[in-house]
C-alpha cells in the first residue's frame, strides 16, 4: 500500500510538473501585426512605411483580467533588388495609459521572378528578432518562416500563408496559417475575408479550446498607388481567441530613384 501511494504521488507530481512546464505553450500570444502577405516584394529603390494598429474590444473568454491593450507596430520595408526586400519592425503596446516598447524583428523576403511564368505568385519570408512577454517583461528570441502563395483570377484574389513560427527560448513551434480572399468591387476598392489560426505544434495540434481561430471582414482602398489603407473587424471562434478585434493598416510608399538630368 505504501509503495502504491508513493507511485500515485509521483504520478501526480509528474503531471503537475508537466502542466507547469507547458504553461508558456498554452498562453495566448498578443498580435502586433495582423496581415495576410501578398507575394510581390517592394520594387527596387522603393520603401514603404506602414503603421499596424489593432485592439480587442472583447478579449479571449478564458482570460478574466483582459486589459484591452492597443498594439502599434511600425514596419519599414525596402526593395533592395528586383525580387528581394528587407523589412524591419518595431512593436509597441499601450495598456492602461502606459506606453511600452515590446521588441523588434528583421525580415528578408525573396519572390519568384515573373520571368519564370509560374501559374501563381510565390515568395518566402523569414523573420526573426525578439519580443517582450507582456506578463513577465522578459525578452524572448523568436522566428517566423512564411511561404506565400497568391493568385488573381479576374476580380478575385486568393492568398495562402502556411506559416511556421516559434521560440528559441522555449523551443515551442507552432503552425499559424493565414488565408485571404477578396473581390475587387472596382479598381479602387475591394472587400474580403481573412483567416488567422494558431493550431500548435505542426505534428501535434493543441486541443481546440487552446487553438486560436479568427475570421476578419476586411476592406482595402487603392485611391493612390503610393498609399495603403486596410480596415478589418475580426471575430474569434475558440476560448483562446479574441472575441472581437479591430485592425487598421496605413502605409505610404516612397521611391528613392533619382531622375537623370536632361542634357
Amino acid at each position: 500500500m505504501i509503495q502504491l501511494s508513493v507511485f500515485k504521488f509521483k504520478k501526480k507530481s509528474a503531471l503537475i510538473l508537466f502542466i507547469l512546464l507547458n504553461l508558456p505553450v498554452v498562453q495566448a500570444q498578443e498580435n502586433y501585426e495582423v496581415q495576410v502577405y501578398t507575394s510581390p516584394t517592394m520594387p527596387k529603390n522603393t520603401t514603404i512605411f506602414e503603421l499596424h494598429s489593432n485592439i480587442s474590444p472583447s478579449g479571449p473568454k478564458n482570460e478574466s483580467n483582459f486589459s484591452h491593450p492597443l498594439h502599434e507596430t511600425l514596419e519599414v520595408t525596402t526593395g533592395l533588388l528586383n525580387n528581394f526586400e528587407l523589412g524591419f519592425y518595431i512593436f509597441t503596446r499601450i495598456n492602461n495609459g502606459t506606453y511600452n516598447y515590446m521588441g523588434s524583428h528583421i525580415r528578408p523576403r525573396i519572390t519568384v521572378p515573373t520571368s519564370w511564368n509560374w501559374f501563381m505568385g510565390a515568395s518566402l519570408s523569414i523573420e526573426g528578432g525578439f519580443v517582450k512577454n507582456e506578463i513577465t517583461n522578459v525578452y524572448d528570441a523568436d522566428y517566423e518562416i512564411r511561404p506565400i502563395f497568391d493568385k488573381t483570377i479576374g476580380n478575385n484574389y486568393f492568398s495562402v500563408n502556411p506559416t511556421i513560427d516559434g521560440s528559441f527560448k522555449t523551443k515551442e513551434v507552432r503552425f499559424s496559417p493565414n488565408v485571404k480572399y477578396s473581390y475587387a468591387v472596382n479598381p479602387k476598392y475591394s472587400l474580403g475575408i481573412e483567416y488567422y489560426g494558431v493550431t500548435g505544434n505542426p505534428f501535434r495540434w493543441d486541443s481546440y479550446d487552446i487553438q486560436t481561430h479568427q475570421f476578419y471582414l476586411v476592406t482595402d482602398l487603392y485611391l493612390n498607388p503610393n498609399y495603403e489603407f486596410q480596415f478589418g473587424i475580426g471575430h474569434g471562434t475558440t476560448l483562446s481567441s479574441d472575441v472581437w478585434n479591430v485592425k487598421l493598416i496605413l502605409g505610404q510608399r516612397v521611391s528613392w530613384k533619382t531622375k537623370k538630368a536632361k542634357k
